[in-house]
């Protein structure tokens, strides 16, 4: 069984210290260790020094950890030594020195901007869109709850879940409407939708039959018409309608659907169909990614698959005119065509997370295990990040106009709630952020990144 870290040693502070005592340890430590007189080395110590603050600093978040760590017993009193803690008011010079050293960065283009402690638990998702209000931000959970929230605004967020009699999973992915008006979000079994105003679930609809094998294997995009009428495009794997038909066409080819809001829950358009190849052949291909540009014009998919020439499964990078169609004798019918093919490299070499900017021009994935590999898919180009290795809990996101990609890699308690923020144009890491907690989540905004850390909090930096 791990034993977690003793926060009274790390500030050097008995277990019954007061909040002032904390607090000038607190100060003491930072002085020491200050990002501006240490530099990176002391940004590990610096984490350490944060956590502890963060948690013995919180009146309720100390007596969960106390309650943990069992506390210290004075026989003769029966009891906690600590007494409750009480609430001060902290002295204005104190707040303005040391209020941001909790989170923190190297010297670069972005600073820190507002944060929202949400009461979600683990955010797994983040998503944002921009409104006459400003940046709204959406965030799910692990345990498929989610929030609205219109950032550096004193309104309470918007709270939203899947319902009781609804299969409660991890929210994987988000996706807010051109209009700011729903939000989507979903895991492997089920796709949400709510009224991003007032959290009301306008329409659910179950992907078991889908053989949706990932939350990325999957999108959608939400127009919304001057006329009023919502809309969900989906972007699904594609199943015939024979039942005889084997499932695994679903990674051969896509179905792009069409769903009103408000119309029966079950009711969903014909699919334009994307085959990446020919349904009948038996020949390998695996689409492990599709996204879907705004307006539902543009499909891009990323598949492994058997190339002529080439003896092992490469990456194949395509992009679809979704509203091409093809004239017949007596009327136009969808017929969707490949606007663009690339081959990306080993199949073997390329895994998550992806990235992909929103108007699907831009695609990042981990390659070879150390190195991010930056598609242009529209020209054809590509930019190599060494970016060290990348695990499982790596976090991966690029700025819309992809010039900047945010990386945390989470390999070691070096790099626990590090991001490097990595220039694209120089490949080169133009920044660090500091936090005390891992990274659960990123996503950028327009000149805005979005942070989720582990114990609930979603920072925000801006440029």
């Amino acid at each position: 069984m791990d034993t977690p870290d003793n926060y009274y040693a790390t500030l050097g502070v008995p277990i019954d210290a007061d909040s002032d005592t904390i607090k000038r340890a607190y100060r003491q430590l930072a002085r020491r260790y200050h990002p501006d007189l240490t530099g990176e080395e002391g940004a590990l110590q610096m984490k350490r020094v944060n956590r502890a603050y963060d948690v013995l600093s919180d009146p309720e978040k100390r007596l969960n950890y106390d309650t943990i760590i069992g506390g210290v017993i004075d026989l003769r009193r029966g009891a906690i030594v600590r007494p409750r803690p009480v609430q001060r008011k902290m002295e204005d010079a104190g707040d303005l020195e040391f209020s941001g050293l909790s989170i923190f960065s190297t010297r670069g283009p972005f600073h820190a901007g507002p944060k929202l402690r949400a009461q979600l638990g683990v955010i797994s998702s983040l998503n944002s869109a921009q409104t006459e209000q400003g940046l709204l931000v959406a965030a799910g959970s692990l345990d498929g709850k989610g929030l609205i929230w219109q950032a550096g605004s004193a309104n309470t967020p918007a709270i939203f879940t899947t319902g009781a009699a609804l299969t409660v999973e991890s929210l994987r992915e988000m996706r807010i409407s051109e209009r700011g008006n729903m939000v989507a979000a979903w895991g492997r079994l089920g796709l949400h939708i709510w009224n991003a105003h007032t959290g009301v679930l306008l329409w659910s609809y179950a992907l078991g039959q889908r053989a949706v094998s990932a939350h990325f294997s999957f999108d959608l995009v939400m127009p919304e018409t001057p006329g009023g009428e919502q809309a969900v495009w989906l972007a699904l794997p594609l199943l015939r309608q024979d039942p005889r038909a084997p499932r695994a066409q679903s990674v051969r080819g896509t179905g792009i659907l069409k769903h009103t809001i408000g119309a029966d829950a079950s009711e969903l358009s014909e699919p334009i169909v994307c085959a990446e190849d020919e349904i009948e052949k038996r020949q390998f291909w695996a689409i492990r990614l599709r996204a879907l540009a705004p307006g539902a014009r543009t499909l891009l998919t990323l598949s492994c698959a058997h190339v002529p020439g080439e003896q092992k499964e490469m990456v194949i990078i395509r992009r679809w005119d979704i509203q091409a169609r093809a004239k017949s004798r007596f009327r136009e019918r969808p017929q969707p065509r490949i606007t663009g093919s690339l081959i990306a490299g080993l199949c073997a070499a390329c895994a998550p997370p992806y990235a992909v900017t929103p108007d699907t021009r831009s695609l990042a994935f981990v390659y070879a295990g150390t190195t991010i590999r930056l598609y242009d898919t529209l020209a054809g180009t590509f930019t190599e990040l060494p970016c060290g290795t990348m695990g499982a809990s790596s976090r991966l996101a690029i700025s819309p106009d992809a010039q900047w990609v945010a990386v945390a890699r989470e390999d070691s308690e070096i790099n626990e709630g590090v991001i490097d923020l990595w220039s694209v144009a120089n490949a080169q890491i133009a920044q660090k952020f500091y936090h005390p907690w891992q990274i659960s989540a990123l996503h950028f905004a327009q000149g805005q990144l979005l942070v989720a850390l582990t114990d609930g909090t979603i920072q925000i930096w801006n440029a």
